[in-house]
């Protein structure tokens, strides 16, 4: 999947910018503020309908406008074009349409233009919360499988009214309902969520070697949110329904479910020691981009087809050996966006070049 042509008006910085691309994608030069990264959040909103940056919708739209307004034209491996648009409005209104039909929920949107982002906010896959690292497991399962997408938006809603139950007068029999919906849905997210991570942590341990010139060494392991050696998904079907039984008393105490996907976490090891407390911020970053390059490698291995990269001023932050190492792992990558301040790397790749200043772009 390639972006043909982006359009965008009222949002950001941007009034009105209109963009052809190559098959290679594009480079977005410019100085902090100048617009470069509102251009790569503009691509993940249509291919997410979110903001990379996880700002909300009305924080998008140009200051003094009402309304903002995105498009997209996207070319598929077998020739078809789909044209992607997204409007939405300071009260709050949104339209999103696929070839003019217009999109009702977010799993007919999400995941049928693949993309991988990677920018300075990354890092908090290593040193924040466990949400972090949740949210970037559910959005490549997401893209991966639209049946991963399915049972989360399910778990979370079976979740939510299980909660709300824990703070009322509890009804024994509505809540073992909660609780059988969530052991269902729960199997599918944790059994894809192992899949996922035993090929992301093979792609990872080999682009980090790369990148660091194999000087250490990275890993990457999965931490569920209560122990079970299971073989079938049935198997841990039963063992979290008996334990989210088990636990009911003590979750009433507390107000919330205390097991379960929903408390997953990833743990990231450099030459075995947890990164977050040994590493450097530079070998942080190296396992980030690591775990971005492997994402993307995982995406491309179930779909079969080629996706989106985009890269926001993180690697012009690497150290120049490392930054002269991974560029041409960066290349060819699917379609490549970059925006950083100047690069000062040689490129192989067919990239369109831009500068960008005050939300106007200019092609060079």
């Amino acid at each position: 999947m390639n972006l043909l042509n982006l359009h965008i008006s009222n949002f950001r910085n941007h009034k009105e910018t209109d963009l052809k691309f190559p098959l290679g994608g594009a480079i977005f030069e410019g100085i902090n503020g100048s617009g470069k990264t509102n251009l790569l959040e503009s691509i993940y909103m249509l291919c997410t309908g979110r903001s990379q940056r996880g700002a909300k919708r009305s924080d998008m739209i140009s200051f003094g406008a009402e309304c903002s307004y995105v498009e997209g034209k996207f070319g598929a491996e077998n020739g078809l074009i789909t044209t992607a648009s997204v409007g939405f409005s300071r009260d709050k209104r949104i339209s999103m349409n696929i070839d003019g039909r217009p999109i009702q929920s977010l799993s007919e949107w999400f995941g049928h233009r693949p993309v991988v982002s990677f920018g300075s906010d990354d890092l908090m896959l290593i040193s924040g919360s466990p949400e972090h690292r949740r949210r970037f497991l559910d959005i490549v399962g997401s893209q991966i499988d639209t049946g991963y997408l399915d049972a989360l938006i399910s778990y979370r809603h079976w979740l939510s009214c299980r909660n709300h139950l824990l703070n009322e007068n509890i009804d024994v029999i509505q809540c073992e309902t909660y609780e059988e919906k969530m052991a269902e849905t729960g199997a599918e997210i944790v059994i894809k969520r192992k899949e996922i991570i035993s090929v992301l942590s093979l792609y990872l341990a080999d682009f980090y070697a790369e990148i660091s010139g194999k000087r250490e060494k990275a890993d990457l392991h999965y931490e569920p949110g209560f122990a079970c050696d299971f073989i079938s998904k049935n198997e841990w079907k039963n063992v979290f329904y008996n334990m989210l039984r088990q636990r009911r008393k003590r979750d009433i105490q507390t107000g919330y479910t205390t097991t379960g996907p929903h408390r997953d976490d990833l743990c990231f090891l450099l030459d075995e020691k947890p990164a977050k407390t040994f590493g450097s911020q530079g070998q942080c970053r190296s396992i980030v981009l690591s775990l971005k390059l492997s994402s993307v490698n995982c995406i491309e291995k179930y779909r079969k087809e080629k996706m989106i990269f985009l890269i926001d001023d993180a690697i012009a932050e690497l150290d120049p050996q490392r930054t002269s190492t991974v560029f041409p792992l960066v290349e060819k990558r699917g379609q490549v966006f970059i925006a950083t301040p100047q690069v000062n790397v040689p490129l192989s790749g067919e990239y369109l070049r831009c500068r960008v200043f005050d939300g106007k772009v200019e092609v060079l």
